[in-house]
């Protein structure tokens, strides 16, 4: 029987698994992507073991399936026994897509049993879900690679929902009262009378669930919103697919602009990221308006990360510099007088950005001066930090193919480092004090008791 999960990348998933309303319990992102690889599974072994009239996988194999840290195991227990005990009604997007099936379990059974020093998963479909998991006759075409990317369920559903819609002629979802989307997207069960005001659905979920599907997924996602009087009561979502040229990593990271923002105070891992997020040209003009704004005298930027993200976020004006120069300027001669004299922020600013620019040259000539067994040893345990901290399949990807001094990976490097060496955090305020007690070269200190 087949251990790995190698099937192919695009998923036909029955219309009715997309906008499940949970009764008598919540469904979890997690949940739902281990929910979609078991349906892989039951597809290729396309019947139940004789004996045991389940279905079965290794439970690891469930899991990288959906591209899950090996943290998941542990949560992903509990989401299978909610699988089984938890109610859902089942329904399509699109009113009268299916027949109506009432409500029922998204297990009938499951099952953990150790097999040959390995943990074996074992499940069966309610009769009335069966055919439709194993051949359905509607579904909608999602990728394995990108339900493996979200880290929400209102974002996933929200997916997997457009998705259906996404070689539609009118490229619209059906029109739902925004009471309908909330369960679906929430993945919560909600009281007969609800309490939530629409502003904070929208504010809370909707939103963020759309940005999610626009950065992650391959396609692009915008709600239209329909008022009865006043307020706000139907949404529509409109689906478009992005044009294969915008696919997220589909060019090489430019590190020398990485550089340049790392260069202005910008931490490595979070410039990298924003690249991803906003491209090269974006990324690029804001570094540059960051870079402009720091040269005017007047009051300082008390946040560089926050106005960088801002920049990209179009939340700061696309002011010409000179003005921007004018407006930094003006003001009440109490409030920013004009002297000469840096600004003591500014100062002090400055002093520390010195200082740290120091520390990471010093950490990064001794990383760099490791021998190959040193060297090995300490990707080995930034691997281990990465899957424990759910890092990024792109982030994943670079420290596997040995690129560990581009900017995103280094950044991550250095702090592991001087944390085994200097036994503090990179931002703990001891750090921040003169190196002391350097060890040499390639050698890690013992871990303090």
């Amino acid at each position: 029987m087949r251990t790995e999960i190698i099937g192919p990348d695009q998923i036909n998933k029955p219309v009715s698994t997309l906008a499940m309303v949970p009764k008598t319990g919540a469904i979890t992102r997690i949940g739902r992507q281990a929910y979609t690889v078991m349906m892989l599974v039951a597809r290729d072994q396309g019947v139940e073991d004789e004996k045991s009239r389940m279905f079965s996988a290794p439970l690891n194999s469930i899991i990288r399936g959906f591209e899950g840290s090996t943290g998941t195991i542990k949560e992903l227990k509990k989401h299978l026994y909610s699988m089984v005990t938890h109610v859902v009604e089942w329904q399509s997007p699109s009113p009268g897509e299916t027949e109506e099936w009432g409500a029922c379990g998204l297990l009938a059974q499951a099952v953990l049993k150790k097999t040959g020093g390995q943990t074996w998963l074992h499940w069966a479909y309610p009769p009335a879900l069966r055919e439709e998991m194993l051949s359905p006759h509607r579904f909608a075409q999602i990728r394995r690679s990108t339900i493996a990317q979200f880290r929400s369920h209102a974002g996933l559903a929200l997916y997997e929902i457009c998705a259906r819609y996404q070689h539609n002629p009118s490229h619209l979802t059906s029109k739902q009262h925004w009471h309908w989307w909330l369960p679906v997207l929430t993945g919560k069960p909600v009281p007969k009378k609800i309490k939530t005001e629409f502003r904070f659905f929208n504010r809370d979920t909707i939103k963020p669930a759309i940005e999610e599907v626009n950065e992650v997924s391959e396609l692009i996602v915008s709600v239209h919103e329909f008022k009865v009087g006043r307020s706000i009561q139907f949404l529509q979502f409109e689906v478009r697919l992005k044009p294969e040229t915008h696919v997220k990593d589909s060019e090489p990271i430019d590190l020398g602009k990485v550089t340049r923002a790392h260069a202005l105070g910008i931490d490595p891992e979070v410039a990298e990221d924003l690249y991803i997020r906003y491209g090269e040209l974006a990324f690029a003009k804001a570094v540059d308006r960051l870079e402009a704004r720091l040269a005017i005298p007047g009051q300082p930027i008390l946040s560089r990360h926050a106005y960088l993200k801002s920049l990209l976020a179009a939340k700061v004006p696309d002011t010409p510099l000179a003005e921007l120069a004018v407006k930094a300027m003006a003001g009440p001669v109490a409030q920013v007088p004009q002297a000469v004299e840096p600004h003591p922020g500014e100062k002090r600013q400055a002093k520390l950005q010195e200082r740290e620019s120091e520390r990471v040259k010093t950490v990064r000539s001794e990383i760099e001066a490791l021998d190959e067994p040193s060297l090995s040893a300490l990707l080995v345990e930034l691997r281990a930090q990465f899957i424990a901290r759910d890092m990024s399949r792109a982030v994943m990807q670079r420290l596997d193919d040995g690129k560990w001094q581009s900017a995103l990976i280094m950044g991550e490097l250095i702090r592991l480092y001087w944390k085994r060496t200097r036994g503090t955090d990179w931002s703990a305020p001891e750090a921040l004090a003169a190196d002391a007690g350097v060890l040499p070269h390639g050698r890690f200190a013992q871990p303090s008791l």
